[in-house]
């Protein structure tokens, strides 16, 4: 079942009062994502990443193309249209974005999708709620009372993560996850994203500009070269085989 379906998506960066038009981030990128499978898109610009990112979960421009999720056109509904849909689709971002308030415990952070998502449920059916999602990414129950400068960089990781999933999404966007992780923290934290993925029977999109990580979190895994997708298969058959010439260059560097 098609889920998650671009086409033809052009993704332009801001003029930033540029004299001449900048060079796109994607032009013509499409590619489709079943219902409960996971697809890794794996590209070195990050702004690309994060637009692309954006612009899946209604959170950024797009210059042309399409974006369908779970059978609605993403860029024709308003954003009053889309808000019962919103919940669906969860997206994660790198540490460095600083997407905890640095003010709010892991507790309030909770409370505060909580608030907007589950206002109508008891405290005890919002108490479940939160200690599944937290047993799920692995955090214990003593985190909560922390601030995010407390924690380190895979606990952040896993609370923003554990933050997502209290809206009961179908789609999960993981975009440049283990950006600033050295590799004992990305060893920690990818089993946990898996095990997420199989607790809750997401539909995963990865975004990374990692081909290891690609080929951990991805069933397929599709490279972006210069805005384009230039080659796509499944994981472990790209990784062994690779066709196009930036991808080898990808794989002997992953090596």
């Amino acid at each position: 079942m098609e889920f998650l379906v671009v086409e033809n998506l052009r993704l332009e960066p801001p003029a930033e009062g540029r004299k001449t038009k900048p060079e796109p981030l994607v032009d013509g990128l499409s590619f489709v994502l079943e219902k409960r499978r996971s697809l890794s898109l794996v590209c070195e610009d990050r702004r690309a990443l994060l637009a692309l990112a954006l612009a899946v979960v209604k959170a950024g421009p797009v210059a042309a193309g399409s974006i369908t999720f779970a059978g609605i056109p993403i860029k024709n509904f308003s954003e009053a249209r889309f808000r019962p849909v919103r919940r669906r689709l969860q997206a994660v971002f790198p540490d460095a974005l600083g997407q905890l308030s640095p003010g709010r415990t892991v507790r309030e952070a909770f409370r505060e999708v909580l608030d907007i998502w589950a206002r109508r449920e008891g405290k005890e059916e919002r108490g479940r709620r939160v200690e599944a999602s937290m047993i799920a990414c692995g955090l214990p129950e003593a985190i909560q009372d922390l601030y995010p400068a407390e924690l380190d960089a895979v606990e952040r990781q896993c609370v923003a993560l554990a933050r997502a999933m209290l809206t009961g999404p179908e789609l999960l966007v993981c975009c440049g996850l283990t950006e600033g992780l050295d590799d004992v923290q990305v060893a920690e934290l990818l089993p946990r994203v898996r095990h997420l993925r199989e607790e809750y029977d997401l539909t995963l999109l990865a975004l990374t500009d990692d081909l290891a990580v690609a080929a951990l979190l991805g069933e397929t895994v599709g490279v972006i070269h210069r805005g384009q997708l230039v080659e796509s298969g499944p994981a472990g058959e790209l990784v062994r085989r690779p066709s196009h010439d930036y991808t080898r260059r990808l794989v002997a560097a992953a090596l």
